[in-house]
């Protein structure tokens, strides 16, 4: 797996430019240690500083580019989890995609429409297509919880937005100032795909 150090700035590829704070809660470390991981990393030249934000540099990407196949040796070679990816890729990944574009547009008269969120019932049995996918995700993605505890922090911080929606805060749903489920999921995406060696599916 990464060090503390390694996984600091793997962080910056989930959350593109990011405070401490911010990475800290993506990742699960100590706020010490990101801290201690971003001064290092700044004096290496892997990420770059913009005031108290922070984003990864080409020197980043490309220490990231040789850590990873030495980190994640056993989860690339394992069937279970190549198994549990696709069936990640095909399956909940599409309805995520698929519900996030029914929140933020719906039919009328033929035609895709933004969606004003005027139709309360409407907004609710997408929150709760949501949440049966959520529950359908934790199981698929077992494997790969087993082997790496991130994760379960993320299929957890996407639970915490799902509640959050359901409890009427709708930004939770895709907003992007938010952590949503949409702004989670993405991140989560991201990760599994480093995880494994995986492109991004078009």
């Amino acid at each position: 797996m990464l060090d503390s150090y390694q996984l600091t700035v793997h962080t910056l590829t989930l959350r593109q430019l990011g405070t401490a704070e911010q990475l800290a809660e993506v990742s699960g470390q100590a706020l010490a240690d990101v801290e201690a991981g971003l001064e290092k990393a700044a004096a290496d030249g892997a990420v770059v500083a913009a005031k108290d934000k922070y984003m990864i540099s080409p020197a980043g990407r490309t220490l990231l580019d040789e850590a990873y196949p030495t980190a994640f040796a056993d989860i690339r070679a394992s069937d279970a989890i190549r198994e549990a990816m696709d069936a990640f890729e095909t399956g909940v990944n599409k309805q995520v995609l698929s519900l996030t574009t029914d929140w933020q547009t719906k039919e009328v008269d033929g035609d895709r429409v933004p969606n004003d969120h005027g139709d309360a019932d409407y907004d609710a049995a997408i929150i709760d297509k949501l949440g049966r996918v959520h529950e359908k995700t934790a199981k698929v993605l077992r494997p790969l919880a087993s082997a790496d505890p991130l994760v379960d922090r993320f299929v957890d911080r996407i639970g915490a937005a799902l509640t959050r929606a359901e409890g009427g805060e709708t930004d939770y749903v895709s907003g992007v100032r938010v952590n949503s489920v949409h702004t989670v999921w993405f991140q989560m995406h991201e990760h599994l795909l480093r995880l494994t060696g995986r492109e991004r599916p078009e």
